[in-house]
């Protein structure tokens, strides 16, 4: 090739140099754009810059309207206003997905002359930005009568895919802070109907256990000067009285795990001491239901490593569950050591639990049907699992309606490296 021709080549290519490094700066600040006012502002002072127009616009979508959200121009255009998209270029070019190069704006049918009259724009291109459903449009204008080249067109375009995905990341950008934020105040307002409930719960514990004290001691004071025929009404009060407090520990141990306050002693804790405190509290409650107590297994020489007092707490809230729930059959307690674990089984002969309400009984406040009868609250197994998790104890349930529950929860055998 002649060297002539090589010279006359030489512009061209350090023109298209310079577009693609414009283009490359352009994206690297558009990657850092976070909100929309950024990404239009970068966009409008590109596009002017590289088109060499006189005007330039940024229009989104609105619905059915075209918002002219910001403009570069030697005098001012359309900025902040809006109109229907059928009556605008930026409209036909977001609705066809398709660019319009316009020589003359007053000898194209699609512009709206009256609207161009006002402004300096005598020539134009308009094209949109997303594929396939355009989400705005990007419009450079020239003040004299311009038939822009196809360079200047696919500039524009390049321009347009830039614009594209960075619109779409301030959108994905704002509907993840909108989601954060909706999560952080769900968590406030979470928290303050948690404290709420924490201060009115510790507030009833406090103030139900000293009248309750007192009636315990006046209860106890009467059984030994009422007849025989007035027996049955001590009784009656000594029961009603049990579930009471046994439905205020609930309280101050949900009191305990909702302020944080569970103190944790581990140690190593003797299982039949566990066994016999167990069958010392529920015992004679069983018998007196007329349900059999049973324990299988030997504890006899047995170690956990665990805390003593919720453990127990543990046990005694399900075995407690266990005669609630039973009417006739036996209450059982079995024993079984499984790799570095004791598994305690607490099993029952009682109503049963359905396969579709299995996953519910540890939730809070969660009762299972019980005819006409008040069993408590619905804490009892919800106060288990979540000790249990406190410590890190895993729980089965089993059951079929009619037939019984066991409940197994498995305690690290001392010497033992507890397992998640």
């Amino acid at each position: 090739m002649p060297a002539a021709d090589t010279d006359a080549l030489q512009p061209s290519a350090l023109r298209d140099a310079d577009h693609l490094t414009a283009i490359i700066d352009l994206n690297e600040r558009l990657f850092f754009a976070r909100d929309l006012p950024a990404v239009v502002s970068i966009l409008r002072t590109a596009a002017r810059r590289l088109t060499g127009a006189d005007g330039v616009t940024i229009v989104l979508r609105d619905g059915d309207l075209c918002h002219y959200v910001e403009e570069d121009a030697i005098s001012p255009l359309w900025k902040g206003q809006r109109f229907p998209m059928g009556t605008c270029i930026s409209g036909w070019a977001m609705l066809t997905g398709q660019p319009a190069v316009i020589p003359d704006i007053y000898a194209d049918p699609r512009i709206p002359h009256e609207a161009y009259r006002p402004t300096f724009v005598r020539s134009l291109v308009m094209v949109p930005v997303g594929a396939p459903d355009p989400i705005a449009a990007i419009g450079a204008y020239w003040a004299t009568r311009h038939t822009p080249d196809a360079g200047t067109v696919t500039l524009l375009l390049a321009i347009a895919r830039s614009a594209a995905l960075a619109l779409s990341n301030v959108r994905l950008l704002e509907s993840l802070q909108e989601a954060a934020e909706a999560a952080r105040a769900q968590a406030r307002e979470v928290g303050r109907a948690n404290a709420a409930r924490t201060r009115l719960l510790a507030t009833l514990s406090h103030d139900l256990r000293q009248p309750v004290h007192a009636l315990t001691l006046a209860t106890h004071a009467l059984s030994s000067r009422v007849t025989p025929r007035g027996e049955i009404y001590v009784s009656t009060m000594k029961h009603c009285l049990g579930v009471v407090k046994r439905l205020m520990d609930g309280v101050q141990d949900l009191v305990g795990m909702d302020d944080g306050t569970i103190a944790v002693r581990i140690e190593d804790v003797p299982l039949d001491d566990l066994m016999t405190h167990a069958t010392a509290t529920f015992q004679l409650a069983a018998e007196a239901k007329g349900l059999d107590w049973r324990m299988e297994g030997s504890g006899s020489g047995v170690t956990v490593r665990t805390d003593r007092l919720i453990a127990s707490r543990i046990l005694h809230n399900l075995v407690d569950n266990a005669i609630k729930y039973t009417d006739h059959g036996e209450i059982r307690i079995v024993c079984r050591t499984a790799d570095d674990r004791v598994w305690l089984d607490v099993c029952d002969t009682g109503r049963g639990i359905p396969e579709s309400s299995l996953a519910d009984i540890f939730e809070e406040f969660y009762r299972i049907e019980a005819g006409n009868e008040v069993v408590g609250l619905g804490l009892g197994l919800f106060i288990v699992k979540t000790l249990a998790d406190h410590l890190g104890y895993p729980i089965t349930v089993e059951s079929r309606p009619g037939a019984g529950t066991t409940i197994s929860v498995a305690l690290p055998l001392a010497g033992s490296v507890a397992r998640p």
